[in-house]
């Protein structure tokens, strides 16, 4: 059984098909990918603030990519793309560290 809510909201649309039909389950999709989206925006502009503040941090994190993807050719952004797996995204811990800081400073839906 998959987990996700695009898989949840189609079971219960087979239960009951009058309620939950496509136009239904298409507005909740578009609804969530729109509050997605704006919250993403939101917290990157907060983020990119906040290391423009602290060149250090941001130093930091550079310099974690760096060894962490490898360096690539100016204007290779495919190249390096290519090696922005997740496995290497696990291991980018200060980044996920400032992030988090960052959704603790300026959280994304404030309380």
């Amino acid at each position: 059984v998959k987990e996700d809510i695009l898989s949840r909201f189609l079971l219960e649309s087979k239960k009951n098909p009058e309620t939950m039909n496509d136009r239904y389950l298409r507005d909740i999709i578009l609804n969530f990918m729109f509050a997605g989206k704006d919250t993403t925006a939101g917290t990157l502009s907060w983020f990119t603030y906040l290391l423009c503040k602290h060149p250090l941090i941001q130093e930091k994190i550079a310099q974690e990519v760096k060894e962490t993807v490898g360096s690539c050719e100016k204007g290779q952004f495919t190249q390096f793309v290519e090696k922005l797996t997740e496995g290497a995204l696990e291991k980018l811990q200060y980044l996920h560290a400032a992030l988090s800081e960052t959704l603790r400073l300026y959280p994304a839906v404030p309380i």
